[in-house]
């Protein structure tokens, strides 16, 4: 719906609008609160969703708000919020790339009784292409932790590893970190994750290993983040979840680095081809 707010209460992060002559209030989830309460106010211009959800505050029934689609001030005019525009710029900036790296990571896990822990990445799993087309080139690999020579009992578990096979399979950090240099140097691909923590292994990992940053935070796309902005989620949407909802079957999850760099892939191009 799209109205102009009539009043607003922020003590209680409500607005009001006018329906045929009665007075209609409407609240905002804490977090929704924290990003746009403060654009609100009367004269304002709203374009917004709303859930089933009502709330009684000070004996008065309440709307929630789902999401906003416009925030916009008319005296003086000013667009807050498009979240229109928004979705029409994640377009234009996933198509002025050409090559698209897939990438995740495996950690170590603390043992039941650490009590200082520092994640280390143990498995990278990794895929190029373009958007929508064919792999380019893939790689699949465990790569030996710094500080430890055995592996956490929960890490074993969670990943399905034999330890002994695993240090054997297993290469030093710098032999990924040249592979993957060579991949930047030669395509300059924007790197796709989903979620944070890969981003943030990584980064940790070339301080971990006195070695130079070959990424920083600008070249990722968190697929994670498009969906929920995207969409207006309010909850993190898992991976696999994300793949059964595109493609109406289920992915056989495998805690497996290669497997979900490849299930990323496919999400981004179900992504691509819906938006």
């Amino acid at each position: 719906m799209k109205k102009i707010i009539h009043d607003i209460d922020p003590s209680y992060s409500v607005f009001y609008l006018i329906f045929d002559g009665r007075k209609i209030g409407f609240y905002l989830t804490n977090k929704l609160s924290k990003t746009f309460y403060s654009y609100l106010d009367k004269g304002v211009m709203v374009d917004f969703e709303i859930t089933p959800k009502m709330k009684t505050i000070r004996k008065r029934k309440f709307f929630q708000v789902a999401y906003f689609n416009q925030i916009i001030s008319l005296n003086p005019y000013r667009v807050h919020y498009d979240l229109f525009k928004l979705r029409d710029d994640m377009r234009k900036v996933l198509k002025t790339h050409q090559y698209y790296l897939f990438i995740d990571f495996e950690m170590t896990m603390p043992g039941y009784r650490d009590d200082v822990f520092k994640p280390e990445i143990i498995q990278a799993g990794y895929v190029l292409s373009e958007p929508n087309k064919d792999i380019i080139r893939e790689n699949d690999l465990y790569i030996l932790p710094k500080e430890r020579r055995t592996l956490s009992r929960r890490t074993k578990r969670f990943l399905n590893l034999e330890e002994a096979d695993f240090f054997q399979k297993a290469e030093p950090f710098q032999v990924f970190y040249d592979d993957l240099k060579v991949i930047i140097d030669t395509y300059h691909p924007k790197l796709v994750v989903w979620g944070k923590n890969d981003l943030t292994a990584l980064r940790d990992a070339y301080i971990f290993h006195d070695l130079p940053h070959l990424t920083d935070d600008h070249d990722f796309i968190d697929l994670l983040k498009l969906h929920k902005d995207y969409f207006n989620l309010k909850d993190d949407l898992g991976l696999f979840k994300a793949y059964k909802t595109y493609y109406q079957v289920d992915y056989d999850q495998a805690h497996d680095a290669k497997d979900d760099a490849l299930v990323t892939k496919y999400v981004f191009d179900a992504f691509l081809s819906y938006i």
